[in-house]
């Protein structure tokens, strides 16, 4: 299987996951009313995004973040209420706040690759000066 499709079906997993994982830490169905399970879910996700990011890149991180959107909008419909099934349009935007933390920790997971690499490439430089006669 493709890494790009491999990061959109991790997303879809955990992004169901962290609300499934939700009534089992509390009364609620929904990540935004429990702040354990928001803040739970929020950190598996924003852990693998940011692994994403530092290993793959950027088009990965969009994939899983895609994957965690399409799933976070799945889920309620099919396993919610029927209530929950009523608000399907206005989850569509509202869901779009859980994909925001795991974007930016994605980008930092970037950057940090971005610097690591710069920092070898100065200790090379540095060794490589230091050698010279």
């Amino acid at each position: 299987m493709n890494r790009i499709y491999l990061a959109l079906f991790v997303g879809i997993i955990f992004g169901a996951l962290s609300w499934a994982v939700v009534p089992i830490l509390s009364n609620k169905f929904e990540p935004f009313d429990s702040e354990s399970g928001f803040y739970l879910g929020q950190s598996v996700l924003s852990i693998i995004a940011i692994y994403l990011g530092y290993k793959y890149g950027l088009k990965y991180v969009l994939m899983f973040v895609l994957g965690i959107y399409i799933s976070s909008n799945v889920y309620p419909y099919i396993f919610g209420s029927s209530e929950s099934s009523a608000w399907a349009l206005l989850g569509l935007i509202t869901t779009l706040a859980l994909c925001v933390f795991p974007f930016i920790f994605g980008v930092v997971g970037k950057v940090l690759k971005i610097g690591h690499i710069k920092y070898i490439k100065s200790l090379k430089n540095v060794t490589s000066q230091s050698d010279a006669p």
